[in-house]
């Protein structure tokens, strides 16, 4: 998609299911300052935003004259048909650092993998940043070669961030992202032995004699 074509929407409430029924989804674009306008496009570009956008895709958008740059925040499933019942955009201002939701991307091959001493855990898919437009990236490298045995981690202080940003929650600067463990050990069952079976099938073939035997007699 070149660009998201917008429009104003004046339909609001339970009415906006007519525009569903012609192929129309209503959204809403909001920015940081509080302001909101009712939008609804065509639910064609709705499908196609919802296969292919992540929380750092930035959209091309024109509504009536006016051309600006929106993010997709969010998608409002229908839980019984699975329609998209309404999509929430936020209007970036180009020169205002904000919040952003990056996600990690998983790079190289770790030698306790690779060697079959551990297995990688992945703890963290995706931390908030705050940046401009201007330095946001798709994504954040998280290079796994240097982890070679078990307990080794890799933290987000442990990372370098992108130039530009910084860490929305210090709490999390400490927080795991990759780890590697110890694999699982499987413990196999033996299969009892035809010796075995023969052996506990004589043995209550006997008992249930001895049991007929005994309710004769009484």
């Amino acid at each position: 998609m070149e660009k998201l074509q917008l429009e104003k929407r004046e339909i609001t409430g339970k009415k906006v299911k007519h525009l569903r029924e012609k192929g129309v989804t209503p959204a809403v674009v909001y920015d940081s300052y509080g302001h909101s306008v009712n939008v609804s496009m065509n639910s064609s570009d709705t499908d196609w935003l919802y296969r292919n956008t992540t929380s750092t895709t930035i959209l091309d958008t024109q509504l009536e004259k006016e051309a600006f740059k929106t993010l997709v925040k969010e998608f409002s499933i229908n839980p019984v048909t699975d329609e998209i019942n309404h999509v929430s955009l936020f209007r970036i201002d180009e020169n205002v650092p904000m919040t952003f939701t990056i996600p990690f991307k998983i790079t190289g091959i770790s030698p306790a993998v690779k060697n079959s001493i551990g297995v990688l855990v992945n703890v963290l898919d995706n931390i908030d940043v705050k940046c401009k437009m201007i330095d946001l990236v798709p994504y954040i490298e998280i290079d796994i070669s240097k982890l070679e045995n078990v307990g080794q981690t890799i933290n987000v202080n442990d990372i370098e961030l992108p130039k530009g940003m910084s860490l929305i929650n210090e709490d999390l600067a400490k927080a795991t992202i990759v780890t590697i463990t110890e694999p699982q050990k499987i413990e196999e069952v033996q299969p009892a032995t035809v010796e075995e079976t023969t052996e506990e099938q004589t043995t209550e073939e006997e008992s249930t004699v001895q049991e007929e035997s005994t309710t004769q007699e009484g």
